[in-house]
């Protein structure tokens, strides 16, 4: 009986491609105990015409074949599940804190199986009536409620968002809405406020994920920016309170988050070579890693090694216009890929002529360098007389929350559910 299970187990390794399954989880030294079968909750339900047991549980540190066959399941069965669950879901990359529940009859043959990799990604197998299983991914529902809420600027965006109680994510949605107004690295003045109103999803009464952004107010002490988000019937977009889209041909940088360690300059002195000379870009440092995106829609010409630009990768964009990303660490596009404002297509680094991790950003004109700073940013087609009046209501209703917030002198926050 042992040599037959034996042969089952080396079976199911061999035919699902999944020898994984068979490993230790990461996290598990070699040698240590299998987690004890006591951590599983066994539940029994009632079907028309027999007994289902059905066990909850955790995988901890072990593989799901383990977990399976301490529920005395037969290998050749998880063999069966492993192969449907294959274009939905592959068992290779299961983690710790993955949760199962299987449903077993009285032979240990599998029923019904959910595996749930987080509260937004759970799969579902139906045996079928060929002996196989029906899998696919459920449906969420999740409730959205509104909030809204001010953000005070002491030092940074950053800062701001996780001071007042909400996650980084905050800030780079923030961020992405004015990239293409506000470079969050040198515009931001202590005392700044920004009025945000978002979403907040929840699954069965607890926090998910952020929702959208449906409007954002900044009230700088230079000027005051306006986003409201609004479907044209085809995609959603965020527009100013005339109805002109905040979306421009280039974003203001190439990082969400950073430092900006060297400007444009036709004579600076070169830390490295000791030497005035013509810096045709400008550095944004940031740690080793960091996401670099493109800032407009283009088409990679180079990518590769270019003396001291290191690893360096070169986008072409319409009239002439040219971007370059230098002393990458790693370049995530290849030449004669296209890629889309915002994109992420390299990581930064300090390969080249540098003296610490940074992106040096450079656009160029028909060849010729031009301050980034100077770029012109040519904005898309304003809303239609006919989309302006379907605008208008959404507009009036969210520029009145955000117009109240800022009226506040401390952070007001408003919950509303919706329907």
């Amino acid at each position: 009986m042992r040599v037959k299970n034996s042969v089952l187990a080396a079976f199911f390794c061999l035919a699902a491609g999944t020898g994984s399954l068979l490993l230790p989880l990461a996290g598990r030294a070699a040698g240590e105990p299998q987690a004890p079968a006591a951590s599983q909750h066994l539940l029994t339900a009632a079907a028309p015409s027999t007994m289902l047991n059905v066990v909850e549980g955790v995988l901890h540190n072990r593989t799901l074949y383990e977990a399976l066959t301490a529920c005395h399941i037969p290998p050749a069965e998880i063999l069966s599940l492993s192969r449907s669950f294959k274009p939905v879901f592959d068992f290779r990359s299961a983690q710790p804190k993955d949760v199962y529940q299987v449903s077993v009859d009285n032979q240990h043959l599998i029923q019904k199986f959910v595996y749930k990799t987080s509260p937004m990604d759970e799969y579902e197998a139906i045996k079928n009536e060929k002996g196989g299983y029906n899998v696919h991914k459920r449906d969420i529902v999740l409730e959205h409620r509104q909030e809204a809420k001010v953000f005070t600027i002491e030092t940074s965006l950053y800062e701001a968002v996780t001071d007042s109680g909400e996650d980084r994510v905050i800030a780079g949605m923030i961020a992405d809405i004015f990239a293409w107004d506000i470079d969050f690295y040198l515009y931001p003045r202590k005392g700044d406020r920004i009025a945000v109103v978002y979403e907040r999803c929840y699954k069965d009464g607890v926090f998910v994920k952020y929702g959208k952004i449906l409007a954002a107010r900044y009230a700088g002490k230079q000027k005051t920016f306006s986003a409201f988000l609004f479907n044209d019937g085809r995609f959603d977009g965020y527009y100013d309170e005339t109805g002109q889209p905040l979306k421009k041909m280039f974003l203001r940088t190439p990082l969400k988050f950073g430092k900006m360690t060297s400007g444009f300059s036709i004579r600076r002195f070169h830390p490295v070579s000791k030497r005035y000379k013509a810096h045709t870009g400008i550095d944004y440092g940031a740690p080793m890693g960091t996401p670099i995106m493109a800032t407009g829609n283009g088409r990679v010409t180079f990518a590769g090694w270019k003396g001291g630009y290191g690893k360096l990768l070169i986008v072409k964009h319409a009239n002439g216009y040219e971007t370059y990303y230098g002393h990458c660490s790693r370049l995530l596009k290849k030449p004669g890929q296209l890629v889309e404002q915002s994109e992420v297509i390299a990581r930064v680094g300090s390969t080249g002529i540098s003296t610490g991790p940074h992106v040096h950003y450079e656009v160029r004109v028909s060849g010729k360098p031009i301050n980034p700073n100077k770029v012109k940013k040519s904005r898309g087609k304003p809303l239609s007389p006919e989309l302006l009046a379907k605008f208008r209501p959404i507009l009036d209703e969210r520029l009145a929350m955000v117009e109240s917030l800022l009226e506040e002198k401390t952070s007001l926050v408003m919950l509303m559910q919706n329907d």
